[in-house]
């Protein structure tokens, strides 16, 4: 007994000694930033349930975004937060920027000041990622973003002077090893992903550049102090750089930004890629019937959620709607637009940003004309008056859910603000396993997002889902609408660690509202032919391009030159290399002097490369 008495005096002790010494780590001071991709921080919020901590409407706005400053955190304190837009004195959860954030414990430093940087867009999507400055040196806050999404597998950074380099895990850059340090900083209004990381900085000259592994692949020059970046160090600072790629063996740093408003706009606004003859992407006509279309942020396919075959058909007519290319007559004049036969896309893709236009026979395209092509989505327009939405929800609850009277089973949502208790949100018995619950929203706007989740009454108790809630979004042409729910563990069961489940997102096909035009690039260049042999008048000019042959002997194909043809659209071309017939297609072995022959070759655009030689035929001595 004695000895039981005294172990459990020593745990008692070790907590008490444990329980003193974080009391005595002492406090810091934490500075939130916040970036909203639209730049509006009038009424933008926060939501934080930190012991102490209070959410309010931002404190200021600097050239990052919103922030929010808080002071005397005991250390050790994690920090959840969420951005929401705040009206009427609370928060407008139908207005959230974010799910839920978790600041962690170790920014919190005994007697500083951290600042940490979180983004807009990982909403439905997960945690945002936090990015915690080093309060004792100076630190650089990158930003990536590809408008197309196609972020290529070993994409990192080769740099120089960082405090990553003294991480045994990731060590110092060695060229051709790009360092992969970008993580999923948030998500753009396009559903793609933007990546950001934070560098601290142990050396004056440090920097970096963005590569896939070689001088190719670099999507920047270097960023460093002898380039106008990083230059003014300080304790604590933060400077952010955002980069926006601009294709491969880009160097001159054209794509790279200091300010957010000049990021988002290159970044997120709506555009029809230009032409790019090195990666042969963009927008351009491939021949004169077939052209590619591909723009700088995705737009939502309405064929990915069609169900049946009428759907489809209607879907696919609706995408084609989006295009028109006309002839650009000059002062801002334009022909009837050409007939399309139809439009090519990722049919299993939920988003799009290539399209591939077919155009019919007898609207081909003229390289000796210029052209434009149009696009333009449907959108819904938002209604004037309130409308009501009658919404059911039918849900299963695991059998362990307790069946005594008095058990409630309710929504905690953001219609009915947040309040499980709320009597609107209980839901019906329908059986022991089997809850019924019918309400109204109010809608204007063309589609509004509502989320929602399960619990027994009050937030004590809720469904055990990973993070976030159940989301549902409806359009405002819809008048009723049930949706079926499983719930199939409990927050508060014994193996809750283990039966965690994601959240059920209900989205309908959302029109994109995007519209853009562009100048249509044709091919006019014609196909290169470059002779390789003989080498005596390889590089030469055509009348120093000969080669002799035997006279009176029959002609030895040996002696015809090689060549190779690469077009800037169709490639090597060299087997479609021919002699027209004509005065420069013959050669009389028989009978000296000069015989010019002439090499012709086509591209898909009807562009003509002729190059002519002279075979000289000679007595032997």
């Amino acid at each position: 007994m004695k000895k039981g008495l005294l172990a459990l005096l020593l745990v008692a002790v070790s907590a008490l000694t444990f329980g003193i010494s974080a009391l005595g780590a002492g406090t810091g001071n934490l500075v939130i930033h916040f970036q909203a991709w639209s730049g509006e921080y009038d009424d933008l919020g926060n939501h934080t349930w930190a012991p102490g901590l209070s959410p309010r409407v931002r404190d200021g706005v600097d050239a990052f975004g919103a922030y929010w400053e808080y002071n005397d955190i005991p250390v050790g304190t994690e920090v959840p937060f969420i951005a929401v837009y705040w009206a009427n004195g609370a928060q407008d959860w139908s207005r959230k920027l974010t799910d839920d954030v978790f600041i962690p414990a170790s920014a919190i430093q005994e007697d500083k000041t951290v600042h940490v940087y979180i983004f807009e867009g990982m909403l439905g999507n997960g945690n945002a990622k936090v990015y915690v400055a080093d309060p004792d040196r100076h630190n650089v806050l990158a930003v990536y973003y590809d408008p197309a999404g196609a972020y290529e597998e070993g994409l990192g950074i080769h740099g120089w002077g960082w405090t990553y380099e003294d991480d045994a895990e990731i060590g110092a850059s060695q060229w051709g090893t790009p360092s992969q340090l970008f993580t999923v900083a948030g998500r753009s209004e396009a559903d793609i992903d933007v990546w950001g990381m934070m560098l601290s900085a142990k050396e004056t000259w440090a920097g970096f550049l963005v590569y896939g592994g070689d001088d190719a692949t670099k999507k920047t020059g270097d960023l460093k102090p002898e380039s106008g970046f990083f230059m003014n160090h300080g304790v604590g600072t933060v400077d952010i750089v955002y980069i926006v790629n601009a294709g491969d063996g880009v160097t001159n740093n054209s794509n790279v930004f200091t300010t957010p408003a000049d990021f988002q706009d290159e970044a997120f606004s709506f555009k029809l890629l230009p032409f790019s003859p090195e990666e042969m992407s963009g927008t351009y006509a491939i021949d004169p019937n077939t052209l590619v279309v591909k723009t700088s942020a995705a737009v939502a396919s309405p064929y990915a959620a069609a169900t049946t075959d009428a759907e489809r058909v209607a879907a696919e007519a609706l995408i084609t709607s989006w295009f028109q290319i006309k002839e650009d007559l000059g002062n801002g004049q334009y022909g009837p637009a050409l007939e399309i036969e139809r439009v090519d896309f990722g049919k299993t893709n939920t988003t799009l940003n290539t399209f591939v236009i077919a155009l019919a026979d007898g609207s081909e395209l003229d390289n000796t004309k210029d052209y434009e092509v149009f696009f333009d989505t449907m959108y819904p327009d938002e209604l004037t008056e309130v409308k009501e939405i009658a919404v059911t929800i039918n849900v299963i609850l695991p059998s362990n859910t307790p069946t005594i009277p008095e058990t409630v089973i309710s929504l905690g949502a953001n219609f009915g603000d947040w309040n499980p208790a709320n009597a609107a949100m209980k839901a019906t018995k329908v059986s022991d396993t089997e809850y019924t619950i019918t309400f109204n929203v109010s809608v204007t706007a063309a589609y509004t997002t509502f989320e929602y989740k399960w619990t027994q009454g009050s937030w004590d108790v809720t469904e055990n889902i990973n993070s976030g809630n159940r989301v549902f979004v409806l359009s405002n042409t819809t008048d009723s609408i049930t949706f079926n729910d499983v719930v199939t563990a409990w927050s508060n069961d014994t193996d809750a660690t283990n039966t965690k489940y994601d959240a059920t997102s209900r989205f309908p096909f959302i029109p994109t509202n995007a519209s853009a035009s562009l100048a249509l690039d044709l091919d006019t260049e014609a196909p290169v032919l470059t002779f390789v042999s003989p080498l005596s008048f390889v590089g030469k000019a055509a009348d120093q391009r000969i080669i002799e042959v035997p006279w009176g002997q029959p002609f030895d194909q040996s002696l015809f030159p090689r060549y190779s043809v690469t077009d800037n659209r169709d490639g090597d071309i060299t087997s479609f290399v021919f002699v027209p017939k004509g005065n420069m297609s013959v050669l009389n072995t028989a009978e000296e002097g000069d015989y010019t022959i002439m090499l012709q070759v086509e591209d898909k655009w009807g562009n003509v490369t002729q190059e002519t030689f002279i075979f000289r035929v000679v007595k032997g001595e």
